[in-house]
């Protein structure tokens, strides 16, 4: 590989326990810099693919602690205790978690997407309470860098602003499948990574899309995993544009050229097809280690 890539590592259990690093040594040695200052998770080990000598941050691991080519959900069950999987069985739907089926997550974001009025989103709130109570949880666990509590929807809306509601919405869908024990569905991980990725692509200038529009290109990705219905059929019920339906459905256009790498570096370890492939190596590290911190931090925030 030209260019670092990093990837989520599970246990057997579904647990996202490490990220792999994988690329040139130099950007592997810049990469342990970089994270011993900062590293992107306190309770993430952070694994290299190469051995490098004065490492601080990365660690190596022998070949039979890591498993790649997971991409079956069922494949993880082979896993031994101490191994660690590679792959995008991830961004399956767990078979043994049931689908959210209410209508009112889809038309809250078709609704907050279209720029609805307030008063339109109290009212389908106001049909589903449980959907409130589980945004007004996300919002003050994770959302907040300040002390006020969100204490109703329309308050929501004042203090975050109607781009974080539509973020906190399509969070929402996937905050479905947590599990009871708090811990984060591995479909939300995927979704965020896609989404964070897409977004920090566009914020780069690496494809010519705002960051909102890319953010939602991935949530929306995984919208037939998670409802267990086609694609289209979910796609028709929501105002998006023509180019944001034809890259979600087909992968066209530069957002979905964009999507289709996102996908492909979920299963491959492998540059050579990427749509984006930026020739500075140190902006594109900061655009995955960006990314992981995000996502890292926001599932830290979610299993509190």
């Amino acid at each position: 590989m030209q260019l670092l890539q990093l990837s989520p590592l599970w246990h057997h259990s579904r647990q996202w326990q490490g990220i792999l690093a994988s690329g040139p040594e130099e950007q592997l040695a810049e990469l342990d810099r970089m994270l011993a200052e900062f590293p992107i998770s306190t309770h993430l080990t952070c694994y290299s693919q190469l051995a490098l000598a004065s490492a601080q941050a990365l660690r190596p691991f022998d070949e039979q602690q890591l498993l790649l080519g997971v991409n079956d959900v069922g494949a993880l069950a082979a896993l031994g205790e101490q191994q660690l999987a590679f792959g995008s069985w991830y961004t399956q739907a767990a078979p043994a978690v049931c689908a959210p089926a209410k209508p009112e997550l889809l038309e809250l974001v078709a609704l907050v997407t279209s720029d609805a009025e307030i008063d339109q989103l109290e009212l389908v709130f106001s049909r589903a309470p449980d959907l409130t109570f589980r945004l007004l949880k996300l919002v003050n666990s994770v959302g907040m860098r300040s002390r006020v509590e969100i204490a109703s929807i329309r308050h929501a809306i004042t203090v975050l602003g109607r781009n974080q509601l539509q973020r906190w919405v399509q969070l929402l869908m996937y905050a479905e499948q947590f599990a009871e024990s708090g811990s984060i569905s591995p479909l939300l991980l995927a979704a965020l990574l896609r989404a964070r990725r897409l977004e920090g692509w566009a914020e780069h200038g690496w494809l010519s899309a705002s960051p909102d529009s890319a953010f939602l290109l991935g949530m929306l990705s995984l919208l037939d995993q998670l409802f267990q219905q086609p694609l289209a059929q979910l796609l028709a019920s929501l105002p998006l544009s023509d180019s944001m339906k034809a890259a979600l459905l087909n992968k066209e256009g530069v957002l979905g050229q964009a999507l289709a790498q996102a996908i492909h570096m979920e299963t491959y370890l492998d540059d050579t097809v990427w749509a984006i492939h930026p020739l500075q190596q140190q902006s594109w590290m900061k655009a995955e280690v960006d990314a992981y911190r995000w996502v890292a931090l926001l599932a830290e925030g979610l299993q509190r």
